[in-house]
């Protein structure tokens, strides 16, 4: 009996079989453990920072928010001590060499991811093996340490001139002081006893006189609607016409003063013309001079004669008060 063609396979070929197929699972799976690709494309980028913030690598990288790779090693960049950071793309996407790879927190307790903040600027894509430029975006615990450090200095300067200040009240309040203080205390209280009492007094007398307080409220409002009725008594008309009697009055006092300015009448004579003025003093005064020498030499105005006896001439005395006055 013939057997069936087919192929019959060593166990040597087998055992190769079996090897390849291991290999390139192991191949394969450390490939999926590293976010790699083994047959899409992939771009190797770097960036440098100075501080990476605990940086892990296997760290992923996103892109708007998309996991597009992971960052592959970290090393020291001589002689400046800077940190470059390797990273794989696993992505097509095309974007600007000059977009930033942003170093963040990933989290509230410190966690730090990469993020590339693409830059709509139209610059030469990206290619596998260019450096971009690189930023470190301030973190929550970073905020907050800002914020803390000046709170900080505040409260270790309030705390230094409290203690200055106590020190300072401790060498003032010394025994003497103390005691002063204690009697000022003592008087207040003395005082406010006395207060106290009275106001206490005060009461039992407001309640003493509670009646004749009373009937003096009652007759301080009898009062004043008395006054209220007395002012509502005042005609309107009355007042009005009393109005326009002082600006009639005061009307022809206007008329009069300027009459007078003008010069019209007596009195604008007396005010203006200064003539007039000086004569009727001239006259007032030879009057007043006359009336002086009628006083002192009545025989010179008086002629007086009994039994026919002559009169006498008229004999002018030393001390003349009209003379006096001329030669003034």
């Amino acid at each position: 009996m013939k057997q069936r063609g087919f192929l019959k396979l060593s166990n040597e070929l087998k055992a190769g079989i079996v090897v390849l197929a291991g290999v390139s699972a192991l191949i394969l799976g450390f490939s999926y453990l590293k976010s790699t690709s083994l047959f899409g494309s992939s771009k190797k980028l770097y960036a440098v920072y100075e501080n990476v913030g605990g940086l892990q690598t296997g760290t992923t990288v996103s892109l708007n928010g998309y996991v597009v790779g992971t960052v592959d090693a970290i090393d020291f960049l001589k002689p400046e001590g800077n940190l470059l950071v390797t990273f794989t793309l696993l992505t097509d996407y095309s974007f600007s060499k000059n977009s930033v790879v942003e170093l963040y927190d990933t989290s509230v307790l410190g966690g730090k991811g990469l993020q590339i903040i693409v830059a709509n600027d139209g610059g030469r894509p990206v290619q596998s093996g260019d450096t971009l430029p690189s930023s470190i975006q301030v973190g929550m615990l970073d905020k907050v340490q800002t914020i803390l450090d000046p709170l900080e200095q505040k409260v270790s300067q309030a705390l230094i001139e409290t203690e200055i200040l106590v020190r300072g009240l401790n060498e003032v309040l010394d025994g003497e002081t103390q005691q002063n203080l204690r009697n000022t205390l003592k008087q207040f209280s003395e005082t406010a006893t006395s207060l106290n009492q009275s106001t206490k007094v005060f009461n039992e007398l407001l309640k003493t006189n509670a009646s004749s307080i009373d009937t003096t409220l009652q007759n301080t409002a009898k009062l004043t609607q008395n006054l209220s009725r007395a002012t509502a008594e005042l005609d309107g008309a009355t007042v009005a016409s009393s109005i326009t009697h002082l600006n009639a009055s005061l009307g022809s006092l206007d008329t009069l003063l300027k009459q007078i300015n003008s010069g019209e009448g007596t009195l604008g004579l007396l005010a203006t013309d200064d003539g007039l003025y000086t004569a009727l003093k001239a006259n007032l005064k030879q009057t007043e001079l006359l009336l002086q020498d009628l006083r002192l030499n009545p025989k010179r105005y008086l002629s007086v004669s009994v039994f026919g006896k002559k009169q006498k001439d008229y004999e002018l005395p030393e001390n003349d008060p009209a003379l006096n006055s001329e030669k003034n």
